[in-house]
């Protein structure tokens, strides 16, 4: 997803990174890493197409797969995505909606709704909200760059993200965060 509002960046323009003296930022984290933030994309990436397609995500999925997950896997210099990440993620996501809405919405302010933000960011958050409740393992730091990061990337209010996932995280996940 290309946010039109910002231009490409002329090849010209970016760093070589063999001229710094380091790997690209891919080639730095370890492979399961970039599998399981590449899952994290693709997870949002999906729901919003369940959203855009209006189509359901068994039909979303192998259509994902065919036509945008090469891409991803070049990007990331993987070879394949924490699939079983990708399927928990998007599915529980799809099943439990309502009920992530509900822990989201009064985060939100006065007056706002689901509906008022954008699909990516709706997209974001509903996936944020399920690794932070459902997978302790995750810490919430990471759940709340990742997909913070995703939101940026993908033209969403970051900034917006972030601060509703700190709130979220405050509530789900409250000793963690009080540890720092």
């Amino acid at each position: 997803m290309i946010n039109p509002d910002h231009p490409p960046i002329d090849e010209d323009d970016r760093p070589d990174d063999a001229s710094l003296g380091e790997a690209p930022e891919e080639e730095r984290r370890p492979l399961s890493v970039r599998r399981r933030s590449a899952s994290r994309l693709a997870a949002v990436q999906t729901l919003f197409q369940v959203w855009a397609s209006e189509r359901p995500a068994t039909e979303v999925v192998p259509s994902f797969r065919n036509h945008f997950l090469p891409t991803l896997l070049t990007d990331f210099d993987i070879d394949r995505i924490d699939e079983d990440h990708y399927t928990s993620v998007v599915f529980t996501v799809l099943d439990r909606r309502e009920d992530i809405d509900a822990m989201i919405m009064p985060l939100l302010k006065d007056g706002w709704t689901m509906d008022r933000l954008s699909e990516v960011d709706r997209s974001a958050l509903r996936a944020a909200c399920i690794e932070l409740q459902s997978l302790a393992h995750v810490p919430v730091r990471t759940v709340m760059n990742e997909y913070t990061a995703i939101a940026e990337t993908c033209g969403g209010d970051y900034a917006f993200v972030n601060a509703v996932l700190d709130r979220l995280s405050r509530d789900l996940r409250k000793a963690e965060m009080d540890a720092g």
